[in-house]
């Protein structure tokens, strides 16, 4: 090709990344998000989905503080507590038994604003047509959708952190407003506490900014740390119960440094280990190249997350994978850098490069495009899995001569842990009154058993951090019917069984027990 053709070549490369610029308006970002809220709201409704293990907590713990006590945190299996997502379920604790799904919804509302966050962060740097490069290769990530449709804290979380970059990219050094966000991740996930240190170092570096006003950018970025200790001083008499109670509750993610740098590829890399690695790391490099200085901010928001998960392995403390979170969706992003990342690269050396990789990056695509098909299908399974595990539960709970029962039979024994808080959501029990059969030592002779067609609640995917391997866990007489316990009522994938005052019940109508 001649220098005249690549010159015009390259002159229609950067009047198409024009265009889509001038077609991204408010107008037009308006109108995608609109189509995408209602994608969102078609997937709410026709696959129903529950939250998770974690968020069911959050709800109870909700519940609890909306009715005026406190939240239970010393719970059997407790994970560690989120005061904002506490908070959050306390605003929903009014809409009883719908509070679950409306959590779910809120998580994939969660999700459209990490959407956004994402374009509006790469445009801010790269312009519009990268931008939505890198929120289409987002949209292959299913892992992040199933975290949004179980209404976990970690899709919040990403969104206003990516919502803050944004900020700070358009307007560099904007200040009170980025810290706020930060903040309020912070009291979602303790990773953003270093992200505000950090951007508040950042900060009193620019401008000599007055006593006063650096005083309150102090108070602000100390805000999140300092409300989860008072949240859990207050709850608990220990203002480290979070730290400790992680620590107690997953000790089979205990990894040393060199182990976790070792499987912090692996993590990065997420469920599209091959594009996002390969790719997303080729990708960086690109940005970098095309952001020179202003790569600072989205290296700044990687080494962070990089950096706090090397440093929970040296302070003893479990690496879970989603601690890696922030820096895998970045390198997600630039997957679309090295997608469109061409259309905004000048020099003909450089911009031979950057089309190698575009080509690259189709071939690693066109390649695992049956895995994306795989990676779909295996997001409907799960998701209706859950579905079908949570209606039949709830219905079972919802059997009149069941419902009469947990008011004065106890305790309801239930196979494993992960089902507790979803049946004290949904039925009111206290603590006291509900058991799982791995926590017992030996097997119950009275009250109710709550008995699944799997013993695991969870899809294995899905299972709750600190869950234990149910081949150790599992009791011999764990989801198992009991002698001397009568069938009482039986819906779908669950049955109850009872025995109360020492004496086995037979179901008033024993025909509904075949219930299917």
């Amino acid at each position: 090709m001649s220098t005249r053709e690549r010159s015009v070549h390259r002159r229609e490369d950067t009047r198409r990344a024009a265009r889509v610029d001038a077609l991204a308006t408010p107008r037009n970002c308006a109108l995608l998000i609109a189509a995408g809220g209602i994608g969102l709201l078609a997937f709410f409704l026709l696959r129903p989905t529950y939250p998770n293990y974690d968020s069911y907590y959050s709800l109870l713990w909700g519940r609890q503080l909306a009715g005026g006590a406190l939240p239970d945190y010393t719970a059997f299996r407790a994970p560690t507590p989120h005061p904002l997502h506490t908070l959050a379920a306390a605003l929903l604790a009014p809409f009883g038994g719908a509070a679950d799904r409306i959590l779910v919804l809120v998580g994939l509302g969660a999700y459209l604003g990490l959407l956004v966050a994402c374009f509006h962060f790469v445009r801010g740097l790269l312009g519009a047509l990268v931008a939505l490069a890198a929120v289409a290769a987002v949209l292959t990530r299913t892992d992040l959708v199933f975290l949004a449709a179980r209404g976990t804290v970690d899709v919040p979380f990403l969104a206003l952190v990516l919502l803050a970059g944004a900020l700070e990219t358009a307007r560099p050094r904007r200040g009170l407003s980025v810290l706020v966000l930060l903040v309020l991740a912070g009291l979602l996930r303790p990773e953003a506490w270093a992200l505000s240190a950090a951007y508040f170092v950042w900060l009193a570096a620019g401008e000599r900014l007055p006593p006063g006003r650096l005083l309150r950018l102090a108070t602000v970025t100390a805000a999140a740390p300092a409300l989860w200790l008072l949240f859990d001083w207050v709850v608990t008499g220990d203002p480290l119960h979070s730290m400790v109670a992680t620590r107690e509750s997953a000790t089979d993610h205990f990894r040393s440094v060199l182990d976790a740098a070792r499987r912090a590829p692996i993590f990065l890399g997420a469920d599209e280990r091959e594009v996002t690695l390969a790719a997303g790391g080729l990708g960086s490099l690109l940005a970098l190249h095309l952001l020179g200085r202003r790569a600072v901010l989205p290296l700044a928001l990687a080494a962070a997350g990089v950096v706090t998960f090397l440093a929970l392995a040296v302070a003893g403390l479990p690496t879970f994978p989603r601690y890696l979170a922030l820096p895998s969706l970045l390198l997600t992003l630039a997957v679309g850098v090295a997608l469109a990342g061409a259309a905004v690269t000048g020099g003909v050396a450089a911009r031979r490069l950057a089309l190698g990789l575009t080509a690259l990056t189709l071939a690693l695509l066109a390649w695992r495009a049956p895995d994306y098909v795989k990676d779909l299908r295996g997001l409907n399974d799960k998701s209706t899995f859950v579905g079908y595990q949570h209606r039949d539960l709830k219905a079972v709970l919802d059997d009149p001569e069941v419902a009469a029962l947990l008011e004065r039979c106890h305790p309801l024994t239930t196979p494993t842990h992960s089902t507790i808080p979803v049946v004290r959501v949904a039925a009111g029990l206290g603590e006291d009154e509900i058991q799982a059969s791995t926590a017992q030592q030996r097997p119950p002779t009275h009250g109710l058993l709550l008995i699944g067609h799997l013993f695991n609640f969870e899809p294995i995917a899905a299972r709750p951090p600190g869950a234990v391997d149910p081949r150790s866990a599992r009791r011999p007489w764990s989801n198992s019917p009991l002698p001397g316990f009568a069938p009482i009522a039986r819906e779908g994938r669950w049955a109850v069984y009872a025995r109360c005052d020492g004496r086995a019940l037979a179901r008033s109508s024993p025909g509904a027990f075949a219930r299917r």
